[in-house]
């Protein structure tokens, strides 16, 4: 899948995995209102690409993503402008719901909007060099990109509150004790890392994979006998797949197998 007219990140395919970097890396990749849209747009064609079978989202330069850009807000004058927030959330949602893989490998900085972005991801590789924190406190400001959401899932309700209502800095090495990254590597490793779990995720059944996620988020809100009956109708689908049959010939067969994403 190629991507034309992108200004504020870059989009490249790596055999079956897109990667999408933010690319404003002497902003640490803050994102202004107008780079949300490109990031939209990136991610809305990654979930609907059936070639793109899993997907890594990094930054450029020195930090993951500082968040908005707050001398943005501060000069804005376009006032009818639709809010970053509002589009923000677009993007949150879309990304949470996709229903293929999506890791970040967050290599600095991951701060406010920047940290809820990587919190929407199904796993966070970092490198010693990153640091996370649900900042907003520090600016008057309550989380408005999803992280009252979605860090209490990963960290606990208890934890999550200390980190939100103080705004702390979280080093690479605390996140992996608390649960909010799922590995540690050296920066230089780290792509390599994310790229070496993605590619796994790819080679997998996607839309078997694609079902599991669906049931995996919305089992935070239902109840056991709703998420039995998600199961039983994402196994209905899984049956009527290329993959399935595959994946049932294989062990038959006793051989690993390969799947097409189908």
């Amino acid at each position: 899948m190629e991507i034309s007219g992108l200004t504020s990140l870059t989009w490249q395919m790596d055999g079956a995995v897109g990667v999408l970097t933010l690319n404003k890396p002497e902003r640490l990749n803050a994102i202004a209102n107008r780079d949300i849209d490109e990031l939209d747009r990136v991610v809305m064609l990654a979930g609907r690409d059936p070639g793109v079978r899993a997907l890594v989202i990094t930054g450029a330069g020195r930090g993951f993503c500082s968040g908005a850009d707050v001398k943005e807000w501060h000069a804005r004058s376009d006032r009818d402008e639709e809010s970053w927030p509002a589009k923000m959330h677009r993007v949150i949602t879309r990304l949470y719901w996709l229903p293929k893989p999506v890791i970040a490998a967050v290599n600095g900085v991951a701060v406010g909007g920047g940290c809820d972005l990587a919190l929407t991801a199904d796993m966070r590789f970092a490198a010693t060099t990153a640091r996370f924190g649900e900042v907003y406190a520090q600016r008057g400001i309550c989380p408005d990109a999803g992280g009252s959401y979605l860090l209490p899932r990963l960290v606990g309700e208890a934890r999550a509150a200390e980190l939100i209502y103080t705004g702390r800095i979280v080093d690479a090495a605390e996140a992996l004790r608390i649960g909010l990254v799922s590995e540690v590597v050296e920066p230089e490793a780290l792509m390599d890392r994310a790229m070496e779990q993605a590619r796994i995720f790819a080679a997998g059944p996607t839309i078997a994979i694609g079902e599991a996620k669906l049931n995996i988020r919305k089992g935070h809100s239902i109840g056991i006998e709703e998420a039995l009956r998600g199961e039983l109708r994402a196994g209905h689908r899984c049956a009527e797949t290329e993959d399935m049959a595959e994946g049932l010939k294989a062990a038959i067969d006793k051989r690993a197998p390969v799947f097409v994403g189908r």
